[in-house]
């Protein structure tokens, strides 16, 4: 097929014609006024449609979920729940209140008002739902400039004790910004931080925020109350900031600023500076008027920093940082504010925020606003000075900001040529700034040899290098940084960003332990009350402390959390959390690592995690490992309802992933889009919006080149955002190779993605140099099995075992090996050479992995040794709880081995915990069913998996059964959905169809065993053993009993023995005594080997543009096989793709002599006869007519059918009924085929038809 343009939807009708009439003919006026008062009543219908349409669905959804939420407590309404349920096309307005804000959305109507309005709390809860409300007015919102005081309503629930009447705290907040850049967590910080260093260097006040967990506990029946925030960003980057303080005994004090305007090309860095300006100015004067009184510190042109400040600046852990910013701001707050100290502060805030960044909470984000802002203010109080600047250079670095951090760099070379006297020096680091941003690794590597430079030269080193593709060097700088500092607790969770078993084993089950000890050291020397002091240095006095590591981490973080009120800035509590975080995430790790590798119950570790984790935001995703599955499920509930959205941000990928599991869809795209909402336009949060999306099962490969687009207007130079977008961007490969090689070309990770590149490129000749190059640098598995495939996907098996061979010398901590033995024993046994296999299987075992016991089970079994493959087989199961019923499945489908006791396995571990969210179990358990004979059972789940992850294959299994137990309606229906899945799993669509058109003839049966042959011979491995099972099955009930058999009997002796319909297969077989043959050594019956082979290679030189070889070999296939219609197809292609038109006419008809039937050939021949760009070939009635014979045979429709109506159509000049057509494929549409369907529909409606030219094909 020509156009990869296709899906599938309801039926086309065979024939579209017009009906023709009669009538007067009217002059042009009174036309226009005709089709004018046409056109007006035409827009009356469709906005009175949209408006009671999106009015009354919007109402209902929103009154039953107000219901839930009266009904089950914990459900509540939150206001990004009720903008997903906003139907139609409304337009409204926000405005904000005294304890929240009101929303209003209004559906133009010409006869009444359909309005709602929405009131919540400032946690962004629903309180109220009211209709038919007036617009927002003049005289309506609270109105500005007109009180300084607000009379308080309602106060707050929760407050502060009396020790806070003078001591700034921040804890709820506002922040209703519009433009997309200023949407994120460090926006909101900013102005947040903003405030709180007016109250600190503007009054000389310590502060606590509320963004810091563990910093602020709210009580009942407070004395005073925290400040209240609010800040609106309108469209065009007007801002308001709004400040109140409640009170018990007089009314709320109430301040608000002048509207400010923000550069609309550079919105964050002038939301800083604003936000900068403001805390030395009104927001000085917002506090003073609630009621704070100080006196800011002294400003010193000049002072000293003590040499343990400077040297634990230096450490890159998070408490010495912490140290560093509690000493500093001690030391202004009695001595004075001086440039020395606000650089120590940006720098300090900066390590913080950065070396926090791995932990799931927004205190991060906090600690990288205030080193933004600290950097502001420096350079503000020393008149703009390069040695200011480079301190901002640097918090910008560390924020993620790295194309800003080299605007500011320039800056400071500019003014270096004309730099005045008695300047200050730059700082001695600036040139490992401006290396690490722009990429010239040459410098950090000699920098650190410097002693001076060498701390910061190590950790920048450290972030430069992939954790996947360069993974040795990683581990190498990785363990260089903790040679350095072994309490560098983001260092220790790097390394299991790795794909090695033995190093992500060694860091989750030793190293995590390990690394508590230099911190408490690190905590020794930090400002401690006499409460953790005491028994933290009576901790480090014992010899024997790993006996009591749990306990005393239980105790110290909960000593440093309930330490009380203290001056110190941040607080002693605050660390505490930041402990505790540390904790938190070594947990993830330890679960992922458990659950994802090696398939082991965690209830130990959350067990053992349980009293550390106490009251942490998100302990209950923890618990959420439980092996009991309604555990789980209940923990994810409470998660859902205690989860703060403005905090959760993309870290936390494994709690929204698993959401899908363990809730729904509806719910995992409640977490995801709270932690989208939150990202801002920094580096680390756009990468880990990448690895996001990577690790979801269904992503768009369009929205990764959007973040790799993204990425280069933050961090152009990185290796990471480079890697991306050669990955991601076809046009960035083009127009920056040259820049590139002489860049980045001895980086591995970069060479990694380039080749890739000219992979998907099928250039395999530049895709092979530079994979040689890469292994030149660097040798490592992932590029040698890269290089493998390549000579694997040109035939070439020789070079591709040579290259395996090779792999094996490289030494690796991990699985590597034993999966390349794993790759060489499937080789040898798709052979039945299994004497070949043998060493390789047996190595492959010895990994103990579960693949690994599966090759040598397979091997085993092949060799005839039954009881070695059982033994294989049950340690796979007893081993992990992922491949429990793979020892049941084996002895169904071998009629060998203690079918008993392995039931029983599967049973508990599956049956009687079931989670029906999961797919992989609910399979399992299905199939389960299934053997036992418990069909409806099987049929529900079958139905439930499909309903929830739109999978072909459960969805064909579920018709199958429905089929088998009689329910005919339910069958047809999933037969037709499964058919609308075309464009995810076009082979099993296209078997759902031909299902369907079976039934529309009940009295014959007409299987076509050539087409079917056609269709499986160019599928991947397994998947013929797949459809053998369906189809035998549906000719069995269709009466055809031998033929049914010879199917089930190509399942269940099929070599794929771990296909689930390979056990279906023998299991039915066996339960009809019926023998089960011997195990195939092919799937695919015999001749069709060479076919497969030459098939493969055939479609790699499409890919690679060589069409004439490609031809040569769609002809040696024919001359084997000349009835396979598929391959004359695909020459047919190759010829139009050659413009050679005459051969592929030729192709497609001959096709259609062979199978009458199939809709394919008359599809393309549709496009050819439209779109052609020479003309004697294009005749558009030919092309409408074959649009309708494709139409005609096909009962469930594929967007590709549309499209072809529609070429038709414009052919032949009918564009209203081309429109209407195109406009349907493009509803269908795959994501990658959009663009190409907007294009021809723009030109429809330009009057223009397609033609092949018109667009790269």
């Amino acid at each position: 097929m020509s156009d990869k343009d296709q899906e599938s939807n309801p039926t086309v009708n065979s024939s579209i014609t017009d009906s023709q009439t009669s009538r007067k003919k009217r002059s042009p006026v009174e036309r226009a006024v005709v089709w004018s008062l046409i056109t007006v009543a035409l827009i009356i219908v469709i906005l009175e449609a949209n408006a009671r349409y999106g009015y009354s669905k919007t109402l209902e959804k929103m009154q039953n979920r107000i219901t839930l939420a009266e009904k089950e407590k914990g459900k509540e309404f939150l206001l990004i729940d009720a903008r997903e349920m906003v139907k139609g096309f409304p337009y409204g307005d926000e405005r904000l209140t005294e304890n929240g804000k009101q929303i209003q959305y209004r559906w133009f109507s010409l006869f009444r008002t359909f309005a709602i309005e929405l009131s919540t709390g400032m946690d962004d809860v629903v309180l109220s739902l009211e209709t038919d409300v007036d617009a927002f007015g003049e005289d309506k919102p609270p109105g500005k400039n007109t009180v300084t005081a607000l009379p308080q309503l309602k106060l707050p629930e929760k407050g502060l004790t009396s020790e806070y009447k003078n001591l700034p705290v921040l804890a709820a907040s506002q922040f209703d910004s519009k433009p997309a850049d200023l949407k994120g967590l460090l926006s909101r910080e900013i102005v947040r931080q903003a405030v709180l260093i007016s109250a600190r260097e503007g009054l000389g006040l310590p502060t606590r925020d509320n963004s810091i967990r563990g910093e602020v506990t709210l009580i009942e029946n407070p004395q005073t109350y925290p400040l209240q925030l609010y800040t609106r960003i309108d469209g065009t980057g007007k801002v308001d900031f709004e400040i109140e303080r409640p009170f018990r005994d007089k009314p709320a004090a109430y301040w608000e600023s002048d509207t400010i305007e923000l550069a609309r090309d550079s919105l964050l860095e002038s939301l800083i500076e604003q936000s900068e300006v403001l805390s030395r100015t009104g927001f000085v004067e917002a506090l003073k008027t609630a009621g704070y009184n100080g006196k800011a510190p002294e400003w010193k042109t000049e002072s000293s920093i003590p040499e343990k400040t400077l040297r634990q600046l230096n450490e890159w852990n998070f408490i010495s940082q912490y140290t560093v910013i509690q000493d500093v701001h001690a030391a202004i707050r009695t001595e004075g504010e001086s440039p020395e100290r606000l650089a120590v502060l940006t720098r300090a805030y900066a390590n913080l925020g950065h070396l926090t960044e791995i932990h799931w909470s927004p205190a991060h984000k906090v600690f990288k606003a205030r080193s933004l802002l600290y950097a502001q203010r420096l350079k503000a109080r020393t008149d703009n000075s390069a040695w200011a600047l480079a301190h901002r250079a640097y918090a910008r670095t560390f924020t993620g900001l790295h194309l800003g951090a080299l605007a500011d760099i320039e800056t400071i070379k500019s003014a270096q040529k004309t730099n005045a006297e008695n300047q200050r020096p730059l700082p001695h680091w600036i040139d490992l700034i401006d290396a690490y941003c722009s990429y010239k690794p040459k410098v950090l590597e000699q920098a650190v040899e410097q002693e001076d430079l060498k701390s910061l030269a190590v950790y920048l080193r450290s972030l430069q290098i992939d954790p996947i593709s360069n993974e040795k060097e990683m581990v190498s700088r990785t363990e260089e940084l903790l040679k350095l500092e072994p309490a560098c607790c983001r260092a220790l969770d790097q390394l299991c960003e790795t794909q090695s078993l033995g190093t992500l084993r060694n860091v989750t089950e030793i190293r995590q332990n390990q690394i508590w000890e230099p911190m408490y050291e690190r905590l020794q020397a930090g400002n401690l009350p006499a409460s953790v002091k005491e028994p933290l240095n009576q901790h480090m006095e014992w010899l024997f402390k790993l006996k009591t590591g749990l306990q005393f981490r239980t105790q110290i973080i909960d000593l440093l959390k309930n330490a009380g009120v203290t001056q110190h800035e941040p607080s002693v509590n605050g660390l505490g959390q930041l402990i505790q975080e540390v904790y938190f995430t070594q947990t993830c790790r330890k679960l992922e690592f458990q659950t994802d590798y090696l398939s082991v119950s965690v209830d130990h570790v959350v067990s053992e995690a349980r009293p550390l984790l106490k009251d942490h935001p998100y302990e209950a995703f923890i618990e959420s490992y439980s092996s009991v599955s309604k555990d789980a499920t209940d923990a994810y509930q409470r998660l859902l309802s205690t989860f703060n959205p403005h905090e959760l941000e993309l870290i936390s990928e494994p709690l929204i992933t698993n959401s899908y599991y363990k809730l729904n869809r509806d719910d995992y795209s409640r977490f995801f889009l709270a932690a989208e909402s939150n990202m801002d336009p920094v580096f680390q949060d756009h990468l880990n919006y990448q690895r996001f999306v990577v690790k979801q099962r269904n992503y768009s490969r369009n929205l990764i080149g959007e973040i790799a687009e993204k990425l280069l207007k933050i961090s152009p130079y990185v290796p990471q955002t480079v890697a991306m977008n050669l990955d991601a961007n076809n046009n960035y490969v083009e127009n920056h190779h040259a820049e590139v090689m002489k860049r980045y070309g001895d980086d591995p990770e970069i060479l990694s993605a380039l080749g890739k590149r000219f992979l998907k490129n099928n250039n395999d000749e530049k895709a092979e140099e530079i994979f040689k190059r890469r292994l030149d640098i660097a040798p490592d598995h992932t590029t040698y099995i890269s290089l493998a495939e390549l000579y694997q996907r040109r035939g070439d098996t020789d070079k591709w075992k040579e290259t395996l061979q090779k792999a094996l010398r490289v030494p690796t901590s991990g699985l590597q090996n034993y999966q390349i033995h794993n790759k060489l024993a499937h080789y040898h046994m798709q052979r039945g050479d299994f004497e070949l296999a043998k060493p390789h299987a047996v190595k492959a075992a010895e990994s103990y992995s579960a693949w690994g016991l599966e090759c040598g089970a397979q091997c085993s079994e092949g060799l005839g040794d039954m009881d070695q493959a059982e033994a294989l087989m049950k340690a796979r199961s007893m081993r992990y709880a992922g491949n429990a019923a793979d020892w049941y499945f084996w002895c169904v489908r071998t009629g060998f081995g203690d079918l008993e006791i392995a039931r029983q396995l599967a049973e508990r571990t599956i049956l009687e915990n079931l989670d029906p969210n999961h797919y992989t179990r609910a399979m399992e358990a299905a199939i389960i069913h299934l053997i036992q004979g418990s069909k409806p059972e099987a049929f529900n789940l079958f139905l439930n998996t499909f309903q929830k992850h739109h999978d072909a294959y459960s969805g064909l299994h579920a018709a199958v059964l429905a089929d088998e137990l009689g329910f005919t309606r339910q069958r047809d229906e999933l037969l037709n959905e499964t058919a609308e899945l075309w464009t995810k799993d076009y082979a099993t669509a296209e078997i759902a169809n031909y299902f369907q058109r079976m039934l529309l003839n009940q009295d014959s049966v007409d299987w076509n065993s050539k087409w079917f042959e056609s269709l499986i011979v160019q599928l991947p491995d397994g998947s013929p053993t797949n459809f053998d099972y369906f189809v035998g099955k549906f000719l069995e009930k269709r009466g055809q009993d031998k033929l049914g058999t010879e199917y089930l009997q190509l399942a269940a002796t099929s070599p794929n023995t771990n296909k689930y319909n390979c056990i279906l297969a023998s299991q039915d077989l066996r339960s009809h005594d019926k023998v089960v043959n011997s195990r195939r050594v092919r799937e695919l019956e015999d001749g069709y080997d060479e076919v497969k082979v030459l098939a493969n290679q055939a479609s790699h030189l499409l890919q690679t543009k060589k069409q004439k070889e490609a031809i040569i070999k769609f002809g040696k296939i024919l001359k084997l096989k000349p009835e396979l219609v598929s391959i004359l197809i695909n020459r047919a292609q190759a010829y139009e793709a050659m413009h050679n038109y005459t051969a592929a006419i030729a192709d497609y008809k001959q096709a259609i002599e062979l199978d009458p039937q199939y809709w394919l050939p008359y599809n393309n021949l549709a496009f050819l006869y439209a779109a052609s760009e020479q003309e004697e070939f294009r005749d558009g009635n030919k092309s409408l007519q074959n649009a309708q014979l494709a139409s005609e045979r096909l009962p469930t429709q594929y967007w590709v059918n549309y499209a072809a109506f529609a070429v038709a159509y414009a052919e032949l000049k009918q564009f209203d009924k081309a429109i209407e057509m195109q406009t349907i494929a493009l509803e269908l549409a795959p994501n990658e085929a959009k663009k190409i369907a907007q294009r021809r529909l723009r030109l429809f409606n330009e009057g223009e038809p397609y033609r092949r030219t018109t667009e790269k094909e």
